[in-house]
């Protein structure tokens, strides 16, 4: 069992462990999903916490489960299995939006969102590139072709990573911060954010 209530996590496959982060996205997510039929994706799906999490919710429909890593994939599909949602989602591999198709209502994505120069070598899952959020701004410019006029981008950053031009970049891009979710672990503040079209 991981951090985030009623998930089970079975083997890792040396993914991204649950941890704080997730819990924080999660919470987000939760209060994000309004209506009924709700299409989720989770992006970078890792272990696929974030993604169960939705699929256990009545009023999500679909959830489609994305990550770059074969070891995430094969992860996640065990993890969905045992949570018994199979039959709300699909995995695939995939580099950012390189093989999605179709839009969502909710997109989130829990990036790798530390600067280079904080990495070891042996975590560069953790590497969200020089400043710690440039992967996280190549995903918001590919994911406007994949959201739902009114739909909603949650993402996760850190006091580590140049937050300031991360919520600058946002603006730029047309969007709004419409819900948080704030945590300090250890040296760094982490926060989950919601994002919709101003």
């Amino acid at each position: 069992m991981g951090l985030i209530e009623d998930i089970k996590i079975g083997h890792s496959y040396n993914v991204y462990p649950v941890s704080e982060d997730t819990s924080l996205a999660t919470e987000v997510l939760k209060r994000s999903i309004s209506g009924k039929g709700i299409s989720v994706l989770d992006m970078g799906t890792g272990s696929g916490a974030i993604g169960i999490s939705a699929a256990k919710s009545s009023d999500v429909e679909r959830v489609m489960m994305a990550d770059i890593d074969d070891n995430a994939v094969s992860a996640a599909k065990e993890n969905v299995e045992l949570n018994s949602v199979i039959n709300k989602c699909s995995i695939l591999q995939s580099d950012l939006f390189e093989n999605i198709q179709g839009k969502f209502d909710i997109i989130i994505f829990n990036p790798p969102y530390l600067p280079d120069d904080e990495v070891k070598a042996s975590k560069n899952e953790w590497s969200g590139g020089r400043t710690g959020i440039e992967t996280t701004k190549r995903f918001i410019e590919e994911s406007r072709s994949h959201l739902k006029q009114n739909g909603t981008i949650i993402i996760v950053k850190s006091s580590f990573a140049d937050p300031e031009g991360l919520d600058s970049f946002i603006k730029e891009k047309g969007f709004v911060i419409t819900d948080s979710e704030k945590a300090h672990a250890f040296f760094e503040d982490i926060t989950a954010i919601a994002i919709k079209r101003a």
